[in-house]
């Protein structure tokens, strides 16, 4: 069993990439004995390895990476159908992937998935490090202790042991985590944002999902709810706004989600196929273009919104690629930053990236990479 300090090492590393002896003991503010003490428990491990040196002033040093067959870890998916399956080295390279109808039916969707993570493991082969847990995402509402689904109006769950019924069919370990949740921990790990201690993500769907890292910890709130931007309401006229999934009227997901611009297009009798709203508008059709503006200024006043109250370094927006390049992604920018309070000093950097069919997989497995690899009070 490894210690905090162990755990702290193999943080700092997988998140900010190779580093000295002497940088870790700078970054973590430990002594350089202690530093010895724990990257020794970890090389005999088999968990680091030493690298190439660093030429600086002084003696060169030798730089500690994480093994790419220390572990591997497997990610699942069940954020929309098709279920997606992956393994993945602690680097986040995905070595197998497998794609399952998503089941309603708990029972059976369990037993399918326990399947498919046998078949990833057999396409893996050998040369891979041990799997030593599975992440699950999923939407809806998560337990505190990452085990219970505790309502999903996706998957029409409540109360289901997501982890305990996984763990049983498979043997391993389950962590079960909000789809939205998964995306930045993937982010934070397998993606760019991993240096920056305080950032937020914000997820661009048929709903919209936003969440925080803060002081490099996902930040959940007292009730596990923290980051619902997508239920805030922002439509100026409450009173006759849309009314939202949640109950209420003028929501910003009833404003800026795919599925509010596909209802705003039908309404106007255009296609409610995205790509080809996207093309309608790139030819100059003002209906179009009305739409794809309502919704990313929509957009853009809610993260202006998040950044008056978080002050992130970073905001990331993930989104299908074809919107990412359109007059919505245009318009959301100018909003945010026309309604920003300017601060002195550095602004929010906004992030825009594409959505692929991988992401909440990668999301998953970097769930189960962080509790196991990271300890259990680090997400």
């Amino acid at each position: 069993m490894f210690s905090s300090g162990h755990h702290r090492i193999l943080s700092t590393i997988t998140r900010l990439g190779p580093k000295s002896r002497t940088d870790l003991a700078r970054h973590l503010e430990l002594s350089k004995a202690s530093i010895s003490i724990f990257v020794r428990d970890l090389l005999e491990g088999g968990i680091l390895e030493e690298q190439e040196l660093v030429f600086s002033q002084g003696r060169p040093s030798v730089t500690l990476g994480l093994r790419s067959d220390a572990a591997s870890f497997i990610g699942i998916s069940l954020h929309t159908d098709p279920a997606t399956i992956v393994l993945t080295d602690p680097h986040g390279e995905i070595l197998a992937r497998h794609q399952i109808p998503r089941e309603i039916d708990p029972e059976t969707c369990f037993f399918r998935l326990g399947e498919a993570v046998h078949k990833v493991r057999q396409e893996a082969g050998d040369g891979i490090g041990q799997t030593t847990g599975i992440g699950v995402a999923q939407p809806g509402f998560i337990s505190r202790d990452r085990r219970f689904c505790l309502a999903s109006a996706a998957l029409g769950w409540r109360n289901v042991d997501v982890a305990g019924e996984l763990s049983v069919l498979t043997g391993l370990p389950v962590f079960v985590e909000n789809d939205t949740n998964a995306l930045i921990l993937g982010e934070q790990l397998f993606g760019t944002s991993g240096d920056y201690p305080n950032f937020s993500l914000v997820f661009v769907g048929d709903g919209i999902g936003s969440t925080h890292i803060i002081d490099s910890r996902l930040y959940r709130g007292h009730h596990g709810g923290a980051g619902e931007m997508a239920h805030s309401p922002i439509a100026f006229d409450l009173q006759n706004a849309l009314p939202c999934r949640c109950g209420n009227r003028g929501c910003l997901e009833t404003l800026a989600s795919l599925q509010a611009i596909r209802g705003a297009a039908r309404s106007a009798g255009l296609p409610v196929d995205i790509p080809e709203l996207i093309g309608l508008a790139n030819q100059g059709d003002p209906d179009a273009l009305i739409i794809l503006h309502r919704a990313g200024s929509a957009l853009g006043f809610g993260l202006a919104q998040l950044i008056q109250m978080f002050d992130p370094s970073q905001i990331v927006v993930l989104m299908d690629p074809v919107l990412k390049d359109s007059v919505f992604a245009n318009v959301m920018s100018q909003e945010m930053e026309a309604h920003v309070l300017k601060r002195a000093g550095a602004q929010s950097t906004l992030v825009l990236r594409s959505v692929h069919n991988d992401s909440f997989a990668l999301g998953a497995a970097s769930v189960a990479a962080q509790q196991l690899l990271f300890g259990n009070d680090w997400i």
